[in-house]
């Protein structure tokens, strides 16, 4: 660990059982930490030994039920200017760590009392499936601590208001706790749920607890009881909430995703929510995204093309940090569901449009591709008409590309359009090519 940089920094954890974890938890950071704390609270493998191993400071802490005591705990123990409280499974990506001191070393002394970064969530593939931001690193002052057993967050002792700065743009912190099996190995017991419960007995109009209660009876398959839990949270939201808090934002989208996946279904029930969540949250896409994902599968292909092209539109303008989880997740999806909607409600500009933008992220979407050639290829077109087709797919696609060129006949086949798909073989297939696509 180094010593004598202009800021110090105290990494921070606490663990139970992680010696999967353990060392890449240790190791991201090792360059730049001033030093290592770990509290142990309870741990059975060998988290203990390999954190003394690679040098960290371990200290046991008796398990009371309650992830903010735990965590103050660990506070209490370092000694640097700032502290960096991530889990064993989040770590920062090569060069972050030395970002992160820079960052930390060019803050006006006192200006800020922490940092708010990306928190981008990993599925077992390693791929982000879900972002969002985090408070993890801010300064040592004996007013800051969390608060809540569980779902913890830092405020002040002393009822001041935080002062953060943004540094989401720069820095990230990667999570990969939510993959299955840690998951459930975490939440053993149902351990979630009962901290949560707790939480409420004493703070009963926690909307944001309620919102938590509602995600555990989900995970449970329990989908009634969720949406008791998000409509009691909804019912227990201030009248103004902050445009950062994805947690009220969540429940929204689970509610709504909950009203309009029912087997009998109504807008009618939904639509008081969907409007108090826009009031709440202008710029949530996501919510649109729901309702176009609704009114697309009720038949009703121009209503759902309205709300497809509003979520589109402000994921474009606002971006998808901490916001718009739903449809960034499922973009492709989304274009896919939009341009059918536009082709079934007749809106063929909107169609091509749509189509066009959709391709060029992912140019292999079959069903993209079949609306398109129907309404500039259609059956029984003219060959100067395909001609200009032809010319247009060279924005789209490389048709030197076999690949490519075997696309776009298959889908052009597959879709009826026999006469652009005869156009195409004869325009870009040697000739033996062609006796090989007629075997």
């Amino acid at each position: 660990m180094k010593k004598g940089k202009h800021i110090r920094i105290s990494q921070c954890m606490i663990v139970k059982n992680e010696e999967k974890n353990i060392e890449h938890a240790l190791s991201w950071g090792r360059d730049v930490m001033w030093e290592q704390i770990v509290v142990d609270t309870g741990s059975t493998d060998g988290t203990v030994e390999i954190a003394r191993s690679l040098g960290a400071r371990v200290c046991h802490y008796d398990w009371i039920h309650d992830f903010a005591a735990a965590k103050n705990y660990a506070i209490e123990q370092a000694k640097g200017d700032w502290i960096a409280f991530l889990d064993a499974d989040e770590y920062m990506a090569p060069g972050d760590a030395k970002r992160l001191l820079e960052i930390l070393d060019s803050l006006p002394l006192d200006k800020f009392d922490g940092i708010s970064t990306g928190w981008q969530q990993l599925d077992s593939e390693g791929r982000i499936f879900a972002s969002g931001t985090q408070i993890r690193i801010f300064r040592n002052k004996p007013d800051i601590r969390y608060r809540r057993r569980i779902h913890e967050q830092l405020e002040s002792t002393e009822g001041r208001e935080l002062r953060i700065g943004d540094v989401v743009a720069s820095l990230s912190i990667f999570h990969t706790g939510y993959q299955g099996e840690a998951y459930a190995r975490k939440n053993e017991g149902g351990r979630n749920r009962k901290l949560i419960l707790e939480e409420l007995a004493h703070n009963p109009k926690d909307h944001e607890m309620m919102g938590y209660m509602g995600d555990e009876c989900l995970e449970d398959g329990d989908r009634a009881g969720a949406e008791q839990w998000y409509r009691r949270s909804v019912e227990n939201m201030p009248g103004r909430l902050p445009e950062e808090d994805q947690r009220s934002a969540v429940t929204y989208t689970r509610l709504l995703t909950l009203l309009t996946e029912k087997e009998d279904a109504a807008w009618e029930n939904a639509e008081a929510i969907y409007k108090k969540a826009v009031g709440h949250f202008p710029k949530e896409a996501d919510f649109d995204y729901i309702a176009g994902r609704y009114f697309a599968a009720a038949g009703k292909a121009g209503r759902a093309s309205s709300y497809l092209e509003a979520a589109l539109k402000k994921l474009n303008d606002f971006g998808c940090s901490n916001r718009a989880l739903l449809l960034a997740a499922n973009l492709m999806d989304a274009y896919d569901l939009l341009v059918r909607c536009c082709y079934e409600a007749g809106e063929s500009q909107k169609c091509v449009s749509y189509a066009v933008a959709c391709l060029k992220y992912d140019k292999y979407i079959m069903t993209v591709l079949s609306r398109l050639l129907l309404l500039l290829a259609p059956e029984g077109g003219k060959k100067e008409d395909f001609h200009r087709v032809l010319q247009f797919f060279w924005g789209i696609y490389d048709l030197s590309s076999m690949k490519d060129r075997l696309f776009l006949v298959k889908t052009a086949q597959k879709t009826g359009c026999n006469g652009f798909a005869e156009y195409m073989i004869q325009q870009l297939f040697s000739s033996q090519e062609r006796a090989a696509l007629l075997c």
